[in-house]
């Protein structure tokens, strides 16, 4: 994580470095991300890169660590604008994420986060439950069978995940988001009240 050096730093320069950074590793995979080319590109010196992160396995989880905050922090406002309905609210994250990853060029990025996620991830423990309490106040439950909200959520997560492979795969075509819909109305199929199923 980075150094208090680089947490002093005005957000400007923070956010130079951080787009750089990211801006690597959205194209080339990660084995052959070059820090070289990040200070290039962030126009800062070498020792100052070494000042702020310890290597290139350091400055990866803190752009990890800030696209789980980017995630967590959407998928509330999503859960919020749907009223907390499961149902919606997936069918419109799967929507989100698909567009933020084609319009900005990010499959590549994706990748490297799953190919070498291993690299961090001591930092982060049990990272979708964080995730679940994090939306959980949000969740509507009432119209939902009794059961195990938390394994209900990460099973929607799971089928959201592989939706988004799958469209990246397939280059987002229509039929992939069409199956995507009909999973998750399965899904629904098994959870909710028989009143509230979709």
């Amino acid at each position: 994580m980075p150094s208090k050096t680089f947490l002093n730093l005005s957000s400007e320069k923070q956010k130079t470095l951080i787009d750089a950074a990211l801006y690597e590793f959205y194209k080339v995979p990660y084995t052959e991300a070059s820090i070289n080319q990040i200070i290039l590109n962030a126009h800062i010196s070498r020792g100052s890169f070494y000042t702020y992160f310890i290597d290139k396995n350091d400055l990866f989880g803190y752009l990890l660590e800030l696209q789980k905050q980017k995630v967590f922090s959407l998928t509330k406002e999503v859960f919020l604008s749907c009223d907390g309905d499961i149902r919606e609210s997936f069918l419109k994250l799967y929507d989100i994420f698909t567009e933020e990853i084609k319009t900005n060029d990010m499959a590549l990025f994706l990748k490297n986060i799953f190919l070498y996620f291993n690299i961090c991830k001591e930092k982060f423990t049990r990272p979708g439950h964080a995730f679940y309490l994090y939306v959980k106040p949000v969740i509507q439950s009432s119209q939902l069978k009794n059961g195990d909200l938390e394994f209900v959520f990460h099973l929607f997560m799971h089928n959201l995940l592989i939706g988004i492979t799958e469209a990246v795969k397939h280059q987002y075509d229509d039929t992939i988001r069409s199956q995507y819909r009909q999973k998750v109305d399965i899904l629904c199929y098994g959870i909710y009240k028989e009143e509230n199923v979709c």
